[in-house]
């Protein structure tokens, strides 16, 4: 009886340990190893109050209250158990897809495809679907892959489209003893599993997810930008990014220049233009290029004071920003950003500055410009 109930404890530490470390995982598995917790402390101690009640003359009514208090002392132990140490993540929106694991992950997301995400061995459409999740389930991804752009109905809308270009990469045990019971424990595979970002929503900050340093060469990061004179017969600015499918542009309006909202991060496209003229996908036609009306006379010089100092042709210098975007809302590396400082108020036409202006933070100003659902 002691060895069962010594390894009832054995089993009960192993499950907190396994499940913190990420092994053992799924509801339905960690529920069935609290089962046998239960089960082994239970038997033990009812085997044992049935060999001594003879000899203490114990009724039978006494014997099933007992036999019930320590079957309430066990469950609450699993419950306590199951409170400290849960089998997913604490807070989630939605419950862990099957065969996902959302403890010691780098980002979790919610399954968007309308009746599941398959799941492919590498960053791109042309690799084998080698599994499927569940609609509106949470998955764990340990980093990411930039791959096959595909399009992002969740993040684009009649302005703006989005093509989301970051693969992830599910969660998975590194190879050796603890893959092996992942796999045996919670019926993990060993083979790569990527879902592309346009079918995940954010549930946790997509910016911790790192790249991989594993990743097929036939996909790379996109290269610095390079933001071109602004082009006045067409008020468009243009920008061009090799290995990019898409190029946010946005500005900020610092202190000190007369805005009525100084140092506000704005993206930069029309609502009243189609899509596919404002920030988003590439045309195939035209290479890694993209180009969008500023309609700074209507967006930009509204906001300026009247009663600024200098009066209406005084200067007012706002800075653009051009950048490429590996998804929606998210922006590749700053160093890939173009950055230049334009007067908007001196001229006829915005006017290049030699001296940059400084004191925006680039990050925000990043992200501003990858707002894909404004």
């Amino acid at each position: 009886m002691v060895t069962v109930l010594v390894l009832a404890f054995a089993v009960l530490i192993a499950r907190i340990t396994f499940v913190y470390l990420g092994i053992l995982y799924g509801s339905t598995q960690v529920s069935r190893v609290d089962g046998i917790i239960a089960s082994l402390i239970i038997g033990v101690i009812a085997a044992i109050i049935a060999r001594t009640a003879p000899s203490s003359g114990t009724s039978l009514v006494d014997r099933a209250a007992v036999l019930t208090a320590i079957a309430g002392a066990v469950v609450l132990l699993v419950s306590g158990v199951n409170l400290f140490f849960p089998a997913e993540k604490v807070g989630l929106a939605k419950p862990s897809c099957s065969g996902s694991r959302t403890l010691k992950v780098k980002y979790i997301g919610i399954t968007a495809g309308e009746v599941g995400n398959n799941s492919r061995s590498g960053p791109a459409r042309y690799y084998p679907a080698n599994g499927r999740f569940a609609a509106d389930c949470s998955l764990g991804f340990s980093e990411y892959c930039i791959g096959d752009p595909i399009l992002d109905k969740l993040g684009s809308d009649d302005s703006q489209r989005w093509f989301t270009s970051r693969w992830l990469r599910v969660a998975k045990q590194p190879p050796g003893w603890k893959a092996f019971l992942a796999k045996h424990l919670s019926g993990e595979t060993k083979e790569p599993q990527f879902v592309s970002d346009a079918y995940v929503t954010p549930e946790t900050n997509y910016e911790d997810l790192p790249l991989s340093s594993d990743c097929p060469s036939a996909f790379r990061p996109p290269s610095r930008a390079e933001l071109k004179d602004f082009d006045p017969a067409n008020q468009t600015l243009t920008a061009t990014a090799d290995h990019s499918v898409n190029i946010g542009f946005a500005v900020w309006l610092p202190p000190g220049q007369g805005f009525r909202e100084p140092n506000s991060y704005l993206p930069v496209y029309d609502g009243s233009l189609p899509a596919t003229a404002n920030p988003g996908a590439l045309s195939s036609k035209r290479g890694n290029t993209k180009s969008v009306t500023w309609t700074y006379r209507d967006s930009l010089l509204p906001k300026l004071s009247t009663r600024r100092p200098g009066g209406a042709k005084a200067k007012a210098e706002v800075v653009v920003m051009a950048i490429p975007c590996i998804s929606d809302n998210l922006p590749a590396k700053i160093s890939t950003a173009a950055v230049r400082t334009f007067d908007i108020a001196g001229g006829k036409n915005p006017i290049q500055q030699s001296k940059p202006l400084r004191g925006y933070n680039a990050q925000t100003l990043a992200r501003a410009a990858c707002q894909a659902n404004t």
